[in-house]
């Protein structure tokens, strides 16, 4: 009987350290897997910050383009703002100096004839 103590607790030790072997074992594992997560997100993270980046810059780059496009619509269609205001000027001065130069010729005519309505009795 005492022998076979010994030899039950001996095959129980090995049982015990079989168990803490394959314990240690799923431990790591489970470490091991932890990184691989771990490694995982930070790659996605990295991945998904690039993206963004390449994202702004396309987008930056479109915007001045099309930024730089509609300058030159607007120098054909509207031409240089001063040069546009000095056109306007120019053609109003000289609308003026036309009706001026009407009320000068036409202006006796005009006022015998508002003299001729109002003394003039219906």
């Amino acid at each position: 009987p005492v022998i076979d103590r010994c030899a039950s607790y001996s095959s129980l030790s090995m049982v015990e350290e079989r168990a803490a072997i394959g314990i240690q074992k799923l431990l790591h594992a489970e470490q091991k897997a932890a990184e691989v997560v771990a490694d995982a997100r930070a790659d996605k993270v990295r991945k998904l910050k690039l993206a963004k980046d390449e994202a702004e810059a396309e987008i930056a780059a479109y915007k001045q383009q099309r930024e730089s496009q509609f300058h030159i619509f607007s120098k054909e269609r509207m031409g240089d703002s001063g040069a546009h205001k000095t056109n306007i000027d120019k053609e109003t001065i000289r609308e003026l100096n036309t009706i001026a130069t009407q009320v000068k010729a036409n202006g006796d005519t005009m006022v015998k004839m508002l003299l001729q309505s109002v003394t003039t009795v219906g």
